[in-house]
């Protein structure tokens, strides 16, 4: 074969690489593979002696398409995309061929920009070289296509370029995106205008520091300038992905409060659905659907619970797509909101809620580990954790587990780095202790009161006020309950610990509980012994008083029956002294029988008719021979009931109280004869 043969052949191989480089028809990826065949058998033949234009061409057209190829190895074709690239820099220099040489800068940025390796800095640094370099030749005046082209690129390569400074590397891409579009116009070119201001947006959107606000609502114009182009009648796929976006903005700008911006959100995410399919766009599907149950959690207004049973129904459609083998994490994120949305769910199965919550959270820690998500392993362990402290079934079995998930928590919570999840997590374990009954009782106290004491460690009365009222509130029930060898010093640090609440908890700020700590704070006075027990009781007094004119028989029964039952009980204390009181005690009592009725309340009845009995015995007012027939009487009820509920020791000990009166029935009917 002579040269001249050897040319055509060359050229044939060459044309016939372009062509399937080039074609719409078939398999990409197959035509690229024919393609770097040719373009490979063509430079058998051309040489940079013999043919260096056509070899410098063939090698760039070949680089390309390695770059292109998707299939097999793509670290190792852009490799190989890189080699030819620079080899066809050997004949295109900027002097001799400024254009070609351009081109082929533009088109070895393009393959530093996406080729995957460990050091992404260093290719993508050597992108920026290449598309800075074209920019020499391809200048705004001279080529504003390739001009505006480039700016795109380089906007795009700022993006992902890691950087110490967030903010100012975003910034660079703002500037080259608005640069490109001096050029793209949604007039003249459309799609491009269209990408720029989707790219805009995203930009906006993450844009880190400054005024977040701002950069959500600018964001927000552009994703909307975008679909004044991308129609969902013209370009579905292009609208979808903006409207997602979109939403991703409007829920960003609500701060997880703004409902006018979360309903904008709602109502993009749910046009995305439109396009999204579970069968064509599985993941696109299922992202969408997992921020729908975001959003649904989001919401305040309407009915919360079928705003939340939307939300269940959200994730747990995304988990038909996310599973533990295929997308592990998004499966762990989803399982854990499908989880934290039960345990918020304000009717219904509680404890069954609670349950599903527990099935959620156990599923994310198998993805959540502690060495691969610490902060995210230990907010789970911290929700795990209340979930088994509020199950109501097994209740002591569940608190074991609750204590071990909020120490395990406090190994990545501590006071210096999370201070305030910190001190949340130790409020929550001195909860766990102090329900906790079972094994020594004692020590379980003193490590409540352990806890709560760290906890007010962070939580101070100036900047944590409610945090800080709630944990004395409990440090004083905890010191209520110890069993020390000093009583009275701990119901004294009760005390202290109450009323140190109670600057916080006021009855217009927070009645409710103002209330209970009023009702504590009277239980603690009344068991105050000493040399001041009546000046205790009568605190104690006011405190059940005070908690009574929140605790009313119309709004809390219960709660106002109990505390009727405590305040006859004072009375009787107060009786020792003051007689006069026996009265008042009869008078809370039978209060309380209004409420505690023998088929509702059988426990309770009985014991207020067994004080009853006692107070008509004890009574200084009125007919006493009356009196004692009413204290019998009394005493009968009480011990029948204690019967029927087989509650045996109560019974004995209602007998003896029954024979007294009896005695003194009689001994006062004799005397009367």
């Amino acid at each position: 074969m002579n040269n001249q043969e050897r040319r055509e052949t060359a050229d044939a191989q060459y044309q016939l690489g372009v062509s399937y480089s080039t074609s719409t028809e078939g398999n990409k990826e197959h035509n690229l593979e024919r393609a770097i065949d040719c373009f490979r058998a063509a430079l058998a033949i051309y040489t940079p002696n013999s043919f260096p234009i056509e070899w410098a061409r063939t090698q760039h057209d070949l680089g390309v398409a390695y770059s292109s190829l998707e299939r097999g190895d793509r670290q190792a074709n852009s490799r190989r995309a890189i080699l030819s690239l620079r080899a066809a820099l050997e004949i295109y220099t900027r002097e001799e061929f400024p254009i070609e040489w351009a081109e082929t800068q533009h088109d070895l940025g393009s393959t530093y920009t996406v080729m995957p390796g460990t050091d992404r800095l260093t290719q993508l640094l050597k992108a920026l070289a290449c598309f800075q370099a074209a920019l020499e030749i391809y200048t705004h005046s001279a080529y504003p296509i390739k001009w505006a082209d480039i700016q795109t690129r380089l906007g795009d390569l700022y993006c992902m370029l890691p950087s110490d400074d967030r903010h100012a590397t975003l910034e660079k891409a703002i500037v080259h995106y608005k640069a490109a579009l001096r050029v793209y116009t949604p007039e003249e070119t459309p799609h491009s205008w269209a990408s720029l201001q989707h790219n805009l947006g995203n930009v906006y959107t993450f844009l880190p520091g400054g005024d977040r606000q701002a950069y959500l609502r600018q964001a927000i114009t552009h994703y909307e300038a975008a679909l004044r182009v991308n129609t969902y009648e013209a370009h579905p796929d292009y609208w979808a992905d903006t409207m997602y976006c979109l939403g991703n903005a409007h829920r960003h700008l609500s701060n997880g409060g703004n409902e006018e911006h979360l309903q904008s959100a709602l109502e993009c995410y749910q046009s995305a659905l439109r396009v999204y399919r579970r069968e064509q766009t599985p993941n696109d599907w299922a992202t969408v659907q997992n921020n729908i149950g975001i959003i649904y959690n989001l919401l305040s207004g309407g009915d919360e619970q079928a705003r939340l049973e939307n939300a269940i129904a959200c994730f747990q459609a995304a988990l038909q797509v996310y599973t533990y083998e295929t997308s592990p994490t998004e499966w762990a994120k989803t399982q854990n909101m499908l989880a934290l949305t039960y345990l918020n769910l304000p009717r219904g199965n509680a404890q069954e809620n609670l349950r599903h919550a527990i099935e959620g959270f156990e599923a994310t820690l198998r993805v959540y580990t502690r060495e691969a998500f610490p902060l995210g392993w230990a907010t789970v362990l911290a929700n795990l954790g209340n979930a088994y402290a509020h199950l109501e079934q097994d209740q002591q079995a569940n608190l074991p587990k609750a204590i071990t998930c909020y120490e395990a928590a406090l190994k990545v919570y501590n006071r210096k780095a999370f201070p305030f999840e910190w001190a949340r997590t130790q409020n929550s374990l001195g909860d766990a202790y102090f329900a906790l009954l079972e094994g020594n009782r004692q020590a379980h106290i003193n490590n409540a009161i352990a806890c709560y004491r760290a906890a007010l460690l962070v939580y101070s009365r100036e900047r944590l006020p409610t945090e800080w009222a709630r944990t004395q509130h409990n440090l004083g029930n905890a010191y209520r309950n110890a069993a020390s060898v000093n009583t009275q010093e701990c119901l004294e640090r009760a005390i202290s610990c109450y009323e140190e609440a109670l600057h916080v908890y006021t009855r217009d700020g927070h009645p409710g509980p103002w209330a209970s700590i009023q009702r504590n704070l009277g239980a603690t006075y009344a068991s105050l012994e000493g040399s001041h027990e009546q000046a205790n009781l009568q605190k104690a007094l006011t405190s059940y008083q005070a908690a009574l004119q929140v605790y009313t028989k119309g709004v809390a029964p219960s709660t106002w029956a109990s505390l009727q039952l405590d305040l006859g009980n004072l009375y009787r204390d107060l009786a020792v002294e003051r007689p006069e009181y026996q009265a008042r005690a009869l008078a809370s009592y039978q209060a309380a029988l209004e409420v505690y009725t023998p088929l509702d309340f059988p426990l309770e009845w009985a014991t207020i008719q067994n004080n009853c009995g006692n107070v008509y015995c004890d009574l200084g007012s009125g007919d006493k021979h009356i009196n004692l027939k009413q204290a019998i009487a009394s005493y009968h009820a009480a011990l029948d009931m204690f019967i029927a509920l087989h509650k045996d020791e109560f019974a004995q000990q209602i007998e003896q109280n029954l024979k007294k009166a009896q005695a003194h029935l009689t001994d006062l009917e004799s005397k009367q004869l």
